[in-house]
């Protein structure tokens, strides 16, 4: 139903239009009405009606300068003009200000109401282009990110050729030629129990999206739910400033946070070529989690500061303490790593630890037993933490603890041994807690999937999560766009409709949740491939039966 505002001086032709027509049995409902312009404004500006009906000749402000006004500030207004003069001058300054229709007193009521049905179609033609708009504009977007999520795996898997890797930007928009490449990787650190930091974290995510919108030289990616990368691109003399410019612009926005969530960034080492950008972006990865200043290949280190005490440690060991770097051993590092490793990265990470140590520690069997117990014990708080009251049930492995001490050739081998379990139950806990998420969203969406409303934003609220987050955990777990899923149900109970009912098109659209039937056939015959009206009348069947025969 549109809301009605109507403006004319004359008292009795104001009441005559008002019962000139039975409003409500006509789609309308009217809102207000008044003398003049001067006293229709601001209640138009507060009640935003769809449509203004407005006599031109009127003391105070006329018709054409409230027209000109209802279309500066509220430009999906419809505005009728009534004139009872049938003058070119008044006609064409209507035409230009862009006014709906132009009607000339006395009104006959078949034309005033034909105008009335007019207009109401033409606002529902824009309701429905509107409404296709939005649609497809989320499933635009959810495509890209799930494509640009793609493309950095391509780029950094080291499989693809650059070729390729070109070809497939170059379909997604992104332009990936220049001189220099360079990576910065920032960690944005929650508690694991604590999903409303995802709000937080996707806030930023957006602003920093933006920023890097605006920018030719920085593209953002998204890797799992906590970890981003933009990719700097630039001239060879560039190259430097940009990525400091980056660094500088990512340090404003996580300041905003306070001490909401921790952060990292780390800046890699420019390279000449697209291939190179897989190693910049592993070695700068696996400086995250041996935290130290790297001059050698230009990867630099800037955190966030934290309110957390490092862990108290002994130092009943048996070589000079002065050899070790206190740093180098602080369990914060074990810690860092066991919220955001990934099982790839087990090997590596214990290797360059140990080597950190140096050999005066790990020639020591006092300290490698302190190491193996320290970090034991740091895997079972950490576990604890994220919901397993008893962790030592559930680390066992072909090496146990105490042939790790016992032996020092076994105590890499058992902490590559701890920290994988430890990994691997932690993302079983996580896929858990999204399963369950996710199974809250798939109920709603089967039970409301003919909702024509319900988009990404509702199901997101529902499970109580951002719809960054939500479209993140949705794809990667079950492998399908949010949009393509919701697709997929609605899609499946329209082809139960056509075979088993007599409905229309329309009404089948509706029931599934497409208030535009064209946009419903649209769609339909893109995933089925033949028209509503050709699947119900069995011709699917003869396509598929011929590709069959073939």
């Amino acid at each position: 139903m549109y809301s009605v505002f109507l403006v004319e001086d004359e008292f009795v032709i104001r009441e005559g239009i008002k019962q000139l027509v039975d409003w409500e049995r006509h789609g309308f409902e009217l809102v207000g009405e008044a003398a003049d312009g001067e006293l229709a404004w601001p209640v138009i500006q507060k009640k935003r009606p769809d449509i203004v009906i407005t006599d031109i000749k009127m003391p105070f402000i006329d018709g054409l300068e409230l027209s000109q006004m209802i279309r500066r500030e509220l430009p999906d207004t419809s505005i009728i003009i009534l004139s009872g003069y049938d003058d070119f001058e008044y006609a064409r300054e209507a035409i230009k200000i862009g006014v709906n229709r132009y009607l000339l007193k006395p009104l006959p009521k078949d034309q005033f109401i034909d105008v009335l049905r007019q207009v109401k179609k033409q606002k529902d033609e824009e309701e429905a282009t509107n409404r296709y708009n939005s649609q497809f504009s989320d499933e635009v977007q959810e495509y890209l990110s799930s494509s640009r999520r793609g493309l950095f795996e391509a780029i950094t898997s080291g499989k693809t050729s650059t070729s390729q890797i070109l070809e497939r930007a170059g379909n997604l928009g992104i332009d990936l030629v220049a001189e220099q490449y360079n990576v910065v990787l920032f960690f944005l650190e929650e508690n694991i129990e604590r999903v409303q930091n995802t709000f937080d974290i996707a806030e930023i995510q957006e602003r920093i999206n933006k920023e890097c919108t605006t920018d030719p030289h920085r593209l953002l990616f998204s890797i799992g739910l906590e970890v981003f990368i933009i990719l700097i691109k630039a001239d060879r003399t560039e190259i430097d400033m940009e990525s400091h410019k980056c660094t500088e612009a990512l340090k404003r926005q996580f300041q905003t946070l306070g001490n909401k969530i921790r952060w990292v960034i780390l800046v890699g080492q420019p390279v000449s070529r697209l291939s190179g950008i897989a190693d910049c972006y592993r070695e700068a990865r696996r400086t995250f989690f041996r935290k130290k200043h790297m001059v050698a290949n230009q990867i630099y280190w800037i955190e966030s500061v934290s309110n957390e005490e490092p862990l108290e440690t002994s130092h009943i060991i048996d070589f000079n303490l002065n050899d070790l770097d206190p740093g180098k051993v602080d369990q914060r590092i074990i810690l860092k790593f066991l919220n955001n490793g990934i099982q790839e990265d087990v090997r590596d990470f214990v290797e360059s630890y140990f080597e950190d140590i140096g050999r005066a520690g790990m020639s020591s069997t006092s300290f490698c037993q302190y190491m193996v117990l320290s970090i034991q014990f740091t895997v079972n708080a950490f576990l604890e933490r994220i919901g397993y009251e008893r962790p030592g049930d559930f680390l066992g492995g072909e090496i146990k603890l105490e042939e790790a001490i016992a032996s020092k050739a076994a105590v890499k081998a058992y902490i590559i041994q701890l920290l994988s379990k430890a990994i691997m139950l932690r993302d079983k806990l996580v896929k858990n807690r999204h399963s369950e998420m996710l199974e809250k969203a798939l109920k709603y969406m089967k039970e409301n999937f003919q909702d024509s409303t319900m988009g990404l934003n509702t199901v997101a609220q529902i499970v109580n999560v951002s719809p960054t987050y939500f479209s993140s955990v949705f794809s990667q777990q079950t492998g399908k766009t949010f949009v393509e899923s919701l697709t997929e149900l609605r899609m499946e109970k329209a082809r139960e409709l056509l075979r088993c009912t007599n409905e229309t098109g329309s009404e089948i659209a509706s029931k599934v949740g497409y208030n535009d039937s064209h946009y419903f056939s649209f769609l339909f015959k893109k995933i089925n491939g033949c028209s509503p009206r050709n699947y119900r009348n069995g011709k699917r069947e003869k396509i598929d039966s011929k590709k069959e025969e073939k």
